[in-house]
């Protein structure tokens, strides 16, 4: 009996200290989710002067890298120019360009109307000003055939560029040049930043950035040696031509305007309808609608869009929409 007592008290006394401990916590939690009292003299950071508030990182403050997928333009910023080396062999591209500097004065006098609107592409895409004259390199500015940038059908189309019977957008310079500058984008950062790698996957495909990459050095000479010959003469070609608009005046070409405005705008015109009919409300010609709209193959605008941009000049640019 006895014995049962002596329990019956330890009991007791264990269960009323576990009842004290208890309430002691539910001060303490308490007063660490209501903050110190204000009597301890301390006080609570404001989230407003001198604060910014909790400090959680997104992902990309963290570090994090987006995962690889097509291609995202960049936010403006400004671009480096292209690093164009003047080594013996553009050298000797640039005296056999100006053997005959009046066949080079036409074709830069042909892209002057789209030169402003391709660079603005280029831009848009964080690419150098000076890729423009890869479009030179690649063709002499022509806007007859694959066009100024020689896209493949496969290519062309992969990059949004629409070839039928109506339509051939790798003759268009702007349209063109929005596909080019999306798969230099996308060349650019797989050769990771690398312009010379870039251009020689440009001219290879895709995979030719692996099969290349061995045998990338310091030495662009040795380098370039060790490329294809048609390689070769398309880099040349490019800085020779890249160099000579940087000095025009100085080898008697008239000086290259990057920034001058488009003579022509864009108007939406009905799908079916024929070029003679838009040149004849504009007040200009067929011939004149065909330069300036080399992509359309017959002077007809695609039957099968409702509405199809045409480039008008812009003195005739006056009505919004043409209906046939």
């Amino acid at each position: 009996m006895r014995t049962t007592k002596t329990i019956y008290r330890v009991f007791v006394s264990l269960l009323a200290a576990l009842i004290v401990a208890g309430l002691a916590s539910t001060r303490a939690i308490a007063q660490d989710f209501e903050g110190p009292d204000a009597s301890s003299g301390s006080s609570l950071p404001s989230l407003g002067e001198g604060s910014r508030g909790f400090e959680l990182e997104t992902p990309a403050e963290a570090g994090a890298q987006p995962i690889p997928s097509s291609y995202v333009l960049p936010l403006p910023q400004p671009v480096p120019p292209f690093p164009i080396l003047l080594n013996r062999s553009v050298r000797r591209y640039v005296s056999d360009f100006m053997t005959s500097p009046y066949h080079l004065q036409d074709t830069f006098d042909r892209s002057h109307p789209y030169l402003q609107d391709m660079v603005r592409v280029l831009r848009s895409y964080g690419l150098p000003d000076d890729l423009v004259y890869l479009a030179f390199a690649e063709s002499e500015f022509t806007k007859q055939g694959k066009g100024p940038w020689q896209f493949n059908s496969d290519t062309a189309k992969r990059f949004g560029l629409r070839i039928d019977n109506y339509v051939d957008e790798r003759r268009d310079p702007v349209m063109s040049t929005k596909a080019a500058a999306e798969y230099l984008a996308t060349l650019h950062d797989e050769a990771g930043d690398d312009w010379p790698m870039t251009l020689v996957a440009w001219n290879n495909g895709d995979r030719a950035i692996n099969r290349y990459w061995s045998l990338r050095g310091h030495n662009m000479e040795r380098f370039g040696s060790r490329l294809p010959r048609r390689t070769r003469g398309l880099m040349g070609r490019f800085m020779a031509v890249a160099y000579i608009a940087h000095h025009a005046d100085s080898y008697g070409l008239t000086p290259i305007k990057l920034d001058d405005p488009p003579a022509y705008e864009m108007l939406p015109v009905t799908g079916g309808t024929p070029l003679s009919r838009v040149a004849l409300n504009h007040g200009t010609t067929l011939e004149h609608l065909r330069e300036l709209n080399p992509a359309l193959l017959r002077d007809v605008v695609p039957p099968d869009e409702q509405s199809y941009n045409v480039r008008i000049p812009v003195a005739s640019a006056s009505a919004e929409h043409v209906e046939f």
